[in-house]
């Protein structure tokens, strides 16, 4: 699978017999957002290089190319291997082209996976050559050395922390310290002035940002001339809050500062944090950047935010995770209507 618009896809235009069609496709997703592009509820689409082949290394067995809009060319190199059995959005992708589904890994206990839906845990390596048998986690590493052995790949480090929008035009949320004045540009609030407080006299509108409805947070003065200035209306995204929000319970009732470092070098890191497995790929990242870069800038002691982490269960129907995409949620309507809503 290639990103359609990688360097890989570029290199291999010439080469590729549906050269329009794919063209087409491309012009089509750079339309789209990101966000767009890797929402798991959309619709994936793709488009076959008619013509190009790639070869997987571990059985040199020829494998169809196709260009999709949910491959980024921003992560790795743009190029993916597919793998149907044991990935959501390519088992949803197959199934609407009719590719092969071919089961790689197996539970523990040796089970065969059902392929009505990906199995997407760690297991026994099945189907695999001479890596068959071994513990995922351990034929991942095997796979690696393999490849580095016969020069046909490398390991490598993939971040995905990435360039942070944090504005948002609505109420909730901290403040964002900035005021703009027409002679004296953008200036920050001193520190004599914060915390910058949420005002009480706004009005809610939809489609409207309730801050800038409230003349007594909007009109201000600029701390440089004293001229007339306005406050920066747009607020932090909360993920900015709960991003070093376990620091501030160290030292709750400072009103001076966000927290001593006497106070966090004693309580931190925590000791247990328990969440829901989506938090992993936002709220878990920004919290381990926030911990170390106020631990490179002399702030705290920590290296890590949290020792460990209980990842909480998926709730189930049927066999099957419960998801508004696969429309098989469970409605709280009746409880709600006979018991109200607290109770549900």
């Amino acid at each position: 699978m290639l990103a359609p618009e990688s360097a890989i896809t570029k290199e291999l235009l010439p080469f590729i017999k549906n050269k329009q069609e794919v063209e087409n496709y491309i012009q089509e997703v750079s339309a789209k957002t990101e966000l767009q592009r890797t929402d798991l509820n959309k619709d994936k689409s793709g488009v076959i290089l008619d013509g190009v082949t790639a070869v997987n290394p571990f059985n040199n067995e020829e494998v169809t190319v196709f260009i999709a809009d949910y491959v980024l060319a921003n992560y790795g190199t743009g190029s993916v291997m597919a793998v149907p059995a044991h990935d959501e959005r390519d088992f949803e992708f197959a199934k609407k082209y009719n590719l092969e589904i071919r089961t790689s890994i197996v539970p523990n206990d040796g089970t065969p996976a059902n392929l009505e839906e990906p199995y997407d845990d760690d297991g026994l390596l099945y189907n695999s050559g001479e890596f068959t048998g071994l513990k995922s986690q351990e034929a991942r590493t095997r796979m690696a050395d393999f490849l580095s052995r016969t020069v046909q790949g490398e390991t490598t480090v993939n971040y995905r922390l990435r360039d942070w929008l944090v504005s948002r035009q609505r109420y909730w949320g901290a403040p964002i310290p900035i005021i703009y004045c027409d002679v004296c540009g953008t200036v920050p609030v001193p520190e004599e002035q914060l915390p910058v407080m949420l005002p009480p006299d706004v009005v809610f509108k939809a489609g409207e940002n309730p801050l800038a409805t409230s003349p007594s947070f909007t009109e201000t003065t600029c701390p440089k001339c004293g001229g007339v200035a306005r406050r920066e209306t747009d607020t932090m995204d909360t993920f900015v809050c709960s991003s070093w929000y376990y620091l501030r319970y160290t030292d709750p009732r400072n009103t001076e500062v966000a927290f001593t470092k006497a106070s966090v070098d004693q309580w931190m890191n925590v000791d247990q944090y328990v969440g829901g497995v989506e938090h992993a790929i936002l709220h878990l990242l920004y919290a381990r950047f926030f911990t170390k870069a106020l631990r490179d800038m002399g702030y705290v002691k920590a290296d890590e935010p949290f020792q460990n982490l209980l990842t909480q269960g998926m709730v189930c129907l049927d066999g099957s995770k419960m998801s508004k995409s696969k429309g098989n949620i469970v409605s709280p309507e009746v409880i709600i209507g006979n018991y109200g809503a607290d109770t549900a």
